[in-house]
């Protein structure tokens, strides 16, 4: 099941190098019991899926999976180690591996059974791992948009200003008292909340940027 394209993603694939991407995860998957392959980008940003599970959120995993590969991959620089996968093992048979492909992207696994991890290596040091990692080597760099201007404070009106720094320390509040409430996905619409207020104020269009504070700040109060 192949992801939407999406313009934030480290990387753009041509067409080409999309549909073969596509065709490699779903033979991939479906070699593998219950298996579910997601390739992603160091971001966490889905790039591809195949066979998605039901009931799994699969944004926040990638978002946690890219989140300890930062992790590991900085370990392996302090050791003077390349990039390495790793695997997290759970109680009912269930095992999610996180496999480096080309400094650029992740192969996020889920699937079930020891044997099923021992294929999966088998796989990625084979065929797979240079097909999968000759797609996203020849994949484009992204378009850049130009950022926002910089606004001066001086130009925000007063009360935007205001409710702008109410905001901020609500939110400060919240995530003391609350840190468990800003799991990935909340802090993924609050970033996205963010950037069209920055757009908005750009365009010192204050009636939009007032409106989104309002709105970010009455969905932070339900916490």
């Amino acid at each position: 099941m192949p992801a939407s394209a999406d313009a934030n993603i480290g990387f753009t694939l041509t067409p080409e190098g999309r549909a073969r991407l596509i065709r490699l995860l779903d033979d991939f998957a479906s070699s593998l019991p219950q298996a579910s392959a997601i390739m992603i980008d160091r971001a966490g940003r889905i790039v591809e899926i195949a066979r998605k599970p039901v009931g799994v959120n699969l944004e926040a995993i990638s978002a946690l999976a890219a989140g300890c590969h930062a992790s590991n991959h900085e370990l392996a620089r302090i050791l003077g180690e390349p990039d390495f996968a790793f695997l997290f093992e759970h109680t009912d048979d269930r095992q999610v591996y996180v496999w480096p492909v080309a400094e650029r992207a992740l192969l996020v696994v889920l699937l079930r059974g020891s044997a099923g991890v021992d294929q999966l290596e088998r796989m990625m040091e084979d065929r797979l791992g240079k097909d999968l990692e000759a797609i996203v080597t020849g994949a484009r760099e992204p378009l850049r948009s130009a950022p926002p201007p910089r606004i001066d404070p001086s130009d925000v009106p007063p009360d935007l200003g205001s409710k702008m720094r109410a905001l901020t320390v609500l939110m400060l509040e919240v995530q003391t008292k609350k840190a468990a409430a800003f799991t990935p996905e909340v802090s993924a619409k609050l970033l996205k909340d963010r950037e069209e207020l920055v757009q908005a104020m750009s365009r010192r269009d204050w009636a939009r940027a007032g409106g989104l504070i309002e709105s970010t700040t009455a969905w932070i109060r339900t916490f």
